[in-house]
């Protein structure tokens, strides 16, 4: 299953390349350069990103948000590898396009940096931001109050942030996204444990 996401990832960002070409030409100088490695011109992709408009927004998100998908398919190292490529893209289309796809950019980098281990940037802080600034921007997004329990409620064990978000997506309008959203709250104890086990025993020790 990993093997095929990482396939339809991979398509998807190879077509997202070249739509963000035919909009942007110069940026057929960073995004020829297989699958999904944009580092090593980490310079020329901050001048290409300044001079992007919003006609280039969405390709540029597009590539950023398969090619995240197609790293995390193949585990953590690819995904460090492409992360400050990432980070930039996202970041640019969350000012040209901070609306597209339901505060998608927004969404992709709460979930890269809940991703990313610490060393190598990982911080649920920051992913929490950008979570927040998602859920603000759209409030009915299903798929942001997922991707919110899933990474860093759970990450951080954050029981009630995990049962607010899921709360919510399991009445937002997309049904599909609400029914997931339900029966990841009938795991949530598998997810968390008990909640009993968290109460301090009737009659036992307090500390």
């Amino acid at each position: 299953m990993l093997q095929d996401l990482g396939r339809d990832a991979r398509a998807c960002a190879e077509d997202a390349r070249a739509a963000w070409v035919a909009v942007q030409p110069e940026a057929s100088s960073i995004a020829a350069r297989g699958p999904a490695r944009l580092g090593t011109v980490t310079p020329a992709l901050s001048q290409v990103l300044a001079r992007a408009d919003a006609a280039a927004a969405e390709p540029i998100y597009l590539l950023a948000a398969c090619t995240a998908t197609w790293a995390r398919a193949k585990g953590f190292t690819p995904l460090i590898d492409e992360r400050d490529e990432l980070r930039q893209m996202l970041s640019r289309v969350a000012q040209l396009a901070p609306d597209l796809d339901e505060a998608g950019a927004e969404r992709e980098l709460g979930k890269l940096f809940a991703a990313l281990p610490a060393y190598a940037g990982g911080d649920l802080q920051e992913a929490r931001r950008h979570f927040e600034a998602a859920v603000a921007r759209a409030p009915d997004s299903a798929r942001t109050r997922l991707a919110f329990a899933r990474s860093v409620a759970v990450k951080a064990q954050d029981r009630s942030l995990f049962e607010a978000q899921l709360q919510a997506a399991s009445s937002a309008p997309d049904e599909s996204g609400a029914a997931e959203a339900r029966d990841l709250l009938t795991r949530e104890n598998e997810l968390f444990g008990p909640a009993e086990a968290a109460q301090p025993i009737p009659g036992g020790p307090t500390h």
